[in-house]
C-alpha cells in the first residue's frame, strides 16, 4: 500500500518484491522519481528522496500532471514485466527533479543505450559533453535515482569488465543476462 508524504510534493512510495529483491518506487505528480534496491536502507531512501525533492522544488517548477498512485502502479507493473523478460521499454512518466547538471546529461546519454547493448563510461562521457569526465560518469551512475529505467547497468568499463552498479554487481549481471536473453518487445 502506498504511503503518503508531504502534500505539496504529492510524493508516494510503494515497496514490492521482484526477481532482484525488494524494490522501492517513489512517484510525484510529475512521474516516477526514484527506484531503490533492498540493499539500500529503504526508510532512509524515503527521507532522502523527500529532502532532495524539497530542495529541487525551489529550482524547478512544473505543473502537476499525474496522480502519483497511478504512476506507481504503471511503473511497478512495467518494471516487473521487464524483470520477467516480457518488456523492453517503459511508457510511464518520469520526474527528473533528482538529476541536475552534468549528472542529468549523463542520465540522458545513458537512455540512448538500447536494450541489450553495452557502452563504456567513456562513450557516455563523450555523449554527455565532457569526454574527460569518465570518473564523473561513474559517480552519476552510482547516484542514478532511476536505475533500470535509466539503464546504468548497460554502462561498462572500456576493457569490457562490468564496473559497478548502485544495486550491486549481482543485480547488474542479472539485468545484462536478462537483456542478452532477448526478452520480447512490449
Amino acid at each position: 500500500m502506498p504511503t503518503h508524504c508531504a502534500d505539496p510534493l504529492s510524493l508516494e512510495f510503494v515497496e514490492t518484491p521482484s526477481p532482484i529483491g525488494t524494490l522501492l518506487f517513489a512517484a510525484t505528480s510529475r512521474g516516477l522519481v526514484r527506484i531503490a534496491f533492498e540493499s539500500d536502507d529503504l526508510e532512509a531512501m524515503k527521507a532522502l528522496t523527500e529532502a532532495q525533492l524539497r530542495k529541487a522544488a525551489h529550482a524547478s517548477v512544473q505543473a502537476p500532471a499525474f496522480e502519483p498512485h497511478e504512476v506507481l502502479s504503471a511503473a511497478k507493473d512495467q518494471i516487473l514485466d521487464f524483470l520477467d523478460g516480457n518488456r523492453r521499454t517503459f511508457s510511464f512518466p518520469l520526474d527528473r527533479s533528482l538529476s541536475q547538471g552534468f549528472r542529468r546529461a549523463v542520465h540522458e546519454a545513458i537512455e540512448q543505450i538500447g536494450f541489450g547493448e553495452r557502452q563504456s563510461y567513456k562513450w557516455v562521457a563523450e555523449r554527455a559533453g565532457n569526454p574527460k569526465a569518465v570518473r564523473a560518469v561513474g559517480t552519476a551512475c552510482g547516484t542514478n535515482p532511476l536505475p533500470i529505467v535509466v539503464p546504468c547497468h548497460r554502462v561498462i568499463k572500456s576493457n569490457g569488465s562490468l564496473g559497478g552498479f548502485s544495486g550491486g554487481i549481482e543485480k547488474k549481471r542479472f539485468l545484462l543476462a536478462l537483456e542478452e536473453g532477448g526478452a520480447p518487445r512490449a
